[in-house]
């Protein structure tokens, strides 16, 4: 095999022999200055003799990067380590972009949680596989980091670079915008596909759907759960979202009978009043909600839960109610319902400070006959986790009837299917997880400063501040029989009785005409 040089044994101007110096920028005679050239009378710089010149990385060019030597990963960081990613980065500056991730990959072998080299590896590499290794890795050390996060997106195709490029403003929020009609919707027709029956019903033990007149048993309605999403990557695609659409009402076409209607946007479901068809909405035109994740069945039975209700009614405070107006029942009705909630899990930290009166700074003697230093602070920090927080996603019922419901038991979620909606409807959630996560975090500061807040010594103050690392979220529908109450004396209340387990929650009684 012939080896040809870069630079010719002889200089074609002075003829001198190995007089050639070659630099990255060009091939040159030391004698005589001759250059060497390209096909196009340019100098041939060493780097586009060797190999062509990569182009600008599309992550670098979107993000419009800054090379710095600033770091975010948190504790210490070892000397070779941080010597080989200020190299890394002096490479980027000079758009070397191989020799920058080796040497970010040489502080990787120095330290394998320096995160700062992993997320410049995901930066410079345009191979999608080597940035979604280095994004993971990142992330598994600091779950929550925004850059990360939304590469990763992009990189499985979960976000639009595009969208994301032409988003400068960081605070950046999709638009509100309201439909002002009603919107087409796509729905699934939940009726036997043998015989045409509306009696559909599923199996709480094999998740599998029934027909009540011809005993069909749908072996395709069985489905795996799946879980719900993480907040942060929900919020960072509602942010990339050009428009979030407030529907009013949805327009419902019947593919039984043709019939046409519109239907309230709070219902999930709806049955057609002229064949009895009972229709389960997918998506909508805007693509304005989504899915459940699961759903708890029902465990109460109607005449379980009326027998509750009443048993709540016969109660001495009820009975002491009425001695100062007639409230007894008249009339009373009661109808199975799914309601909505946002389901949420969260990793977090907890700072807790502790001052201690009467206790000045000085040294106590313990057991051993050695001095400790005593403080009237203390400062300590815990991991912690809490799952399954549950926040009710409607307006209606008040949120006042569904705080007292109590807690449903989530070893019975069962993964969605429409055909669970066959015979019980369900209502949409009308607030979203946005919103819902802010009531979900004031739900676990709570029960952490009841954690960890109390001392046995009265003269202890302990301050408790909780910060959410990481959360989680699941969009589930639990069953409720909601009860409207007429009394004698006029006055009407509403209640509501859990559905699986039978608590029951009182509304304060109304006068006619009083909302």
């Amino acid at each position: 095999m012939t080896i040809k040089p870069l630079a010719p044994e002889k200089c074609p101007r002075c003829g001198d022999h190995q007089s050639f110096v070659i630099s990255e920028k060009q091939i040159s005679c030391t004698v005589c200055g001759y250059v060497v050239r390209d096909a196009n009378g340019k100098p041939a710089p060493l780097r586009d003799i060797t190999s062509p010149k990569r182009p600008m990385p599309e992550t670098i060019r979107r993000r419009n990067l800054k090379p710095t030597y600033r770091v975010i990963t948190h504790g210490e960081i070892d000397t070779w380590a941080r010597a080989a990613f200020d190299t890394g980065i002096d490479y980027v500056r000079q758009e070397k972009w191989d020799e920058a991730i080796k040497s970010f990959l040489r502080a990787i072998e120095n330290q394998r949680d320096f995160i700062d080299p992993h997320l410049w590896i995901a930066y410079v590499s345009d191979d999608p596989v080597v940035k979604e290794d280095h994004l993971t890795t990142v992330l598994s050390y600091q779950p929550n980091l925004m850059e990360a996060i939304q590469e990763l997106m992009i990189v499985r195709g979960e976000l639009d670079s595009n969208a994301v490029a032409a988003s400068n403003d960081p605070h950046a929020q999709a638009r509100m915008q309201r439909s002002g009609g009603a919107v087409d919707v796509q729905s699934i027709n939940v009726r036997c596909p043998r015989c045409g029956s509306t009696e559909m019903t599923v199996d709480s033990l094999t998740g599998l759907a029934t027909c009540g007149s011809c005993n069909f048993v749908d072996e395709k309605s069985r489905q795996r759960e799946e879980g719900g999403g993480i907040l942060t990557l929900a919020l960072l695609k509602r942010r990339y979202q050009p428009v979030v659409w407030e529907v009013g009402e949805r327009f419902l076409e019947c593919d039984t009978c043709g019939a046409k209607r519109t239907i309230p946007a709070r219902d999930l479901a709806a049955r057609c009043p002229f064949c009895s068809s009972t229709h389960v909405f997918e998506r909508d035109a805007l693509d304005s909600f989504q899915q459940p994740d699961g759903l708890v069945q029902f465990r109460l039975k109607h005449d379980a839960a009326e027998a509750a209700l009443n048993e709540k009614l016969s109660g001495w405070q009820e009975r002491m109610k009425g001695w100062l107006s007639d409230n007894r029942v008249k009339q009373m009705t009661l109808e199975p319902l799914f309601l909505p909630y946002w389901v949420f899990d969260a990793g977090l930290e907890i700072r807790k400070s502790t001052f201690r009166e009467n206790t000045g700074v000085g040294m106590t003697r313990n057991s051993s006959y050695s001095f400790t230093q005593t403080s009237p602070y203390e400062t300590a920090t815990i991991a912690d986790a809490i799952n399954n927080v549950p926040v009710c996603a409607v307006k209606s019922p008040s949120p006042h009837l569904t705080g007292k419901l109590g807690d449903y038991d989530l070893s019975e979620v069962v993964a969605y299917s429409p055909k669970l909606l066959a015979k019980v409807p369900a209502e949409l959630y009308s607030m979203d997880f946005d919103k819902a996560s802010l009531e979900a975090r004031k739900t676990i500061g709570d029960v952490m400063k009841e954690k960890y807040g109390t001392d046995t010594n009265p003269n202890t103050r302990i301050n408790i501040f909780t910060s959410v690392n990481q959360m989680s979220f699941r969009f589930l529908l639990f069953p409720v029989w909601v009860a409207t109450i007429m009394e004698i004396d006029g006055d009407s209340r509403s209640a509501l009785v859990n559905g699986q387990n039978g608590t029951v929650a009182l509304g304060k009684a109304q006068k006619p005409g009083q909302s």
